[in-house]
């Protein structure tokens, strides 16, 4: 969502644009997307960091139009009738699996999958689940459905296991976007409350954030180095580590826009994925030589 306050019927266009699912299944690779984004391209907070972004969004609109009420009961509309689909499928039960075939669309036009694989069968399968708080949801929802799918005997029970905890992501945001209109709604015509600036924010973000003076995708191979160098680190599992820098990354990070300046590091696992196999192998040159040219400068002051 962007940072300038958007007007109601934007607004609301833009929850709708957010809320309305898409998903497609290309039978040439056996992935899933969802809104034209592989399912590996996705942080698995993805969606309840969108919904803090709409609940901020939506106290400002209400501030600057004397709490007019109007825009929170189109967006409950929406949000009852999202929030009920779901519940009819069942989504929180695994056996709602067996009901993506009526809602997803098998494709098979030309497109290259050129995703780092996070989660894989066999890291999964090896993994040594400790079941402390650092595992990630994702991980857990994979491990613990590993014996109903055989041991993921077939691949698209996996793909299928990741599907189905997206989509609980998401039903478990919108559940909680509910939640949090209908206690500003209470609040406003229950307690009389006029000023919501700060009634309650659950946006995690660090007031300061680390700015990067690299564009989005360079911004990323330099993460991308200092992992493969083993200069950085978050847990002794690769895998597990890799997904919380790439987490820390996003909530810590901004990059530099030649033409906007300073962004949010967002998507931040979709431009890491644009880089595996040499993928943008003149951004990632640029970096190695300004890095180099730093190195050997202060080599030169050293010796």
């Amino acid at each position: 969502m962007i940072n300038n306050m958007l007007l109601p019927l934007e607004y609301k266009d833009e929850f709708i644009n957010f809320s309305n699912i898409y998903i497609e299944f290309h039978e040439r690779h056996n992935k899933f997307r969802i809104n034209h984004s592989w399912l590996e391209e996705i942080n698995e907070d993805f969606f309840q960091v969108r919904i803090n972004e709409f609940v901020e969004g939506l106290k400002l609109i209400l501030i600057s139009n004397n709490n007019n009420l109007l825009i929170v009961d189109d967006i409950l509309a929406i949000l009852q009738q999202k929030i009920s689909w779901f519940n009819l499928i069942k989504i929180q039960q695994f056996t709602s699996i067996s009901k993506f075939g009526s809602f997803v669309k098998k494709v098979d036009y030309d497109i290259e999958y050129d995703v780092l694989e996070t989660y894989t069968i066999d890291n999964v399968l090896n993994y040594n689940f400790k079941g402390g708080v650092q595992d990630d949801n994702i991980i857990y929802c994979l491990f613990t459905h590993k014996n109903r799918t055989k041991n993921y005997e077939k691949p698209l029970d996996f793909e299928m296991v990741k599907l189905f905890f997206y989509l609980n992501q998401l039903y478990k945001s919108l559940v909680y976007f509910e939640e949090k209109i209908n206690i500003i709604k209470n609040a406003i015509q229950v307690y009389g409350v006029t000023d919501l600036s700060h009634y309650f924010s659950d946006n995690k973000n660090p007031e300061k954030k680390c700015n990067i003076k690299l564009d989005k995708i360079s911004s990323a191979f330099l993460f991308k180095l200092l992992i493969e160098a083993d200069l950085i680190y978050m847990d002794d599992d690769k895998y597990k580590s890799e997904g919380n820098i790439k987490k820390f990354a996003e909530t810590h990070f901004n990059y530099t826009d030649s033409k906007l300046g300073i962004k949010p590091l967002t998507d931040f696992t979709k431009e890491y994925s644009k880089l595996i196999n040499n993928g943008r192998s003149n951004k990632q040159i640029d970096v190695l030589n300004k890095l180099s040219s730093y190195i050997k400068n202060k080599r030169a002051t050293l010796n």
